[in-house]
């Protein structure tokens, strides 16, 4: 092979090791984002869990209602 080939292979494989290290960068975003909207959803998930099983209605009613009942 010629110098002149050589170059043309090196400058060739440089190129290609740019893409790719892109086409990674960019998938490692996504991945990064959909992960973000994977954990989001699961502390919705829990809080809504959370609502169905406590009630945070008002401390005071919750009062009244005991002191309502125990007569």
């Amino acid at each position: 092979m010629a110098i002149r080939d050589v170059e043309t292979l090196e400058k060739d494989n440089k190129i290609l090791r740019a893409t790719m290290l892109k086409k990674r960068y960019a998938n490692l975003q996504e991945e990064k984002v959909k992960l973000r909207e994977r954990d989001r959803e699961a502390a919705r998930i829990a809080i809504a869990s959370v609502k169905r099983t406590v009630n945070f209605g008002d401390g005071l009613q919750a009062e009244r209602d005991l002191k309502r009942f125990a007569v």
